[in-house]
């Protein structure tokens, strides 16, 4: 499964990821805008991927140019009440003065009312992380009271808050990135009989903002507007 959006590619965590995943999160640039900053063993990181390989925890692998660059997260996902919370990061430095991660946070900010159609979601940024605070203000999330001395501040955005602040952005990544092209998720067809894949299917294919379905021999495809 994964999702394309703006030359950008999305695809769900799988247990031949997850050595990579941790040698990022080990990685210094990662692990300090973490409250958790403690050495990452190939042991815990079997048994964190077992409790986070579920419909209540999304976790994509970022692709760029062909190449593995980052992960996002959509977690501790409430059907009940839709909220979660979503988060980013990029271990190669190189890609922190770019319009990469911006993309990324919108993206990340448009799987939760776009595909999910939720009306609230959350992230937590540490305080002295200045960049992210900035990109994430930027799609209109807000600090909550109380969390002005907290070291990893808790962050909000509506639905609302989102849709005043959408339009414009979007234009500005089509033009950042030269890319117009309508979000897709795809399942791939070795992939209708995944139980894992049949209930994210189930989760976003209910969605208003899907324009056209589509399925051939390599897969079923959903295009968002």
């Amino acid at each position: 499964m994964k999702l394309s959006r703006y030359g950008l590619s999305f695809h769900v965590l799988k247990e031949s990821d997850i050595e990579l995943v941790r040698q990022w999160r080990n990685d210094p640039v990662v692990a300090n805008n973490y409250e958790y900053r403690e050495h990452i063993t190939p042991e815990m990181q079997q048994e964190w991927f077992k409790s986070v390989n579920n419909i209540n925890n999304l976790y994509t692998v970022i692709e760029y140019q062909g190449e593995k660059i980052g992960v996002i997260n959509i977690k501790n996902i409430d059907w009940e009440t839709r909220v979660a919370e979503g988060g980013i990061f990029l271990p190669d430095p190189k890609y922190h003065q770019t319009f990469v991660p911006a993309v990324i946070s919108y993206v990340t900010t448009e799987i939760i009312f776009v595909m999910f159609e939720w009306t609230i979601g959350y992230a937590h940024v540490m305080k002295e992380n200045k960049s992210v605070q900035a990109f994430v203000k930027m799609l209109g999330y807000e600090l909550l009271p109380g969390q002005e001395d907290v070291d990893n501040q808790l962050y909000q955005i509506t639905l609302e808050s989102f849709e005043k602040r959408a339009p414009k952005i979007k234009k500005a990544i089509a033009v950042l990135t030269g890319n117009e092209e309508k979000g897709v998720f795809s399942i791939a067809a070795e992939e209708f009989e995944d139980p894992m894949a049949q209930e994210w299917e189930e989760k976003v294919k209910g969605s208003r903002f899907i324009m056209k379905v589509e399925t051939t021999d390599e897969g079923r495809f959903y295009y968002f507007s």
